[in-house]
């Protein structure tokens, strides 16, 4: 995995022509460039795809719930995949709030997930929002494939917050968009595939240069 430092380089040479106007020092400029970078990992948490396991959850009534992790409240949720009920088997997830079926429902971004009818002890697996960006040695939840990509998108949103930039940062949106292509595949490949291995296509090439 790839650190902050790793991308830094990169960054600052993208937006030589600006990086003055975010800070006048190395230190100064690391800090800014942080902020972009992290309000760049929340936007793209779907892409990232950040996923992990809850703690076990006891459940024994109807109602809403809060799963942890580490014994804390998970507070950085982006997306639940499923929940996975006390035999190993997947949970299913209601068609809606008022469905009596057995099963989860979760209504939008900053509600809790509502279960019904689960006994047991349940594990959640979920995407969450990438890891904060603090320090030069931070460690960038990203796919390392789509590293460009990020990179890409960072600088776009620091020239988009300057003043008279906002054709170039056009420019590095378009850029992010076809090199994040090449993120997304990382995640496709990452699930791994049959025994035989990976069977290399002309689509490769494609995404080798952010199409496909």
């Amino acid at each position: 995995m790839i650190t902050a430092d790793d991308l830094l380089p990169t960054i600052k040479k993208l937006s030589a022509s600006f990086i003055e106007e975010i800070g006048g020092t190395d230190t100064a400029q690391n800090s800014f460039i942080f902020i972009y970078l992290n309000n760049a990992l929340r936007k793209l948490a779907k892409i990232a795809y950040v996923m992990k396991i809850s703690d076990p959850l006891t459940v024994s009534l109807d109602g809403f719930v809060t799963f942890k992790s580490g014994t804390q409240d998970i507070s950085s949720l982006y997306a639940p995949l499923r929940i996975i009920n006390p035999s190993g088997s997947e949970t299913a997830k209601r068609t809606s709030f008022v469905d009596t079926k057995i099963g989860w429902w979760r209504e939008s971004s900053n509600t809790q997930i509502h279960v019904r009818g689960m006994v047991g002890d349940y594990t959640l697996h979920y995407l969450t929002y990438p890891a904060q960006v603090v320090q030069t040695s931070s460690a960038i939840e990203f796919p390392d494939a789509g590293s460009m990509g990020l990179a890409y998108y960072t600088v776009a949103l620091i020239v988009e917050s300057l003043p008279n930039s906002k054709s170039l940062s056009v420019h590095f949106y378009t850029l992010a968009q076809q090199h994040l292509k090449i993120a997304t595949q990382a995640n496709i490949d990452a699930r791994g595939h049959s025994s035989g291995g990976f069977i290399p296509s002309l689509n490769d090439v494609d995404m080798a240069f952010g199409g496909g």
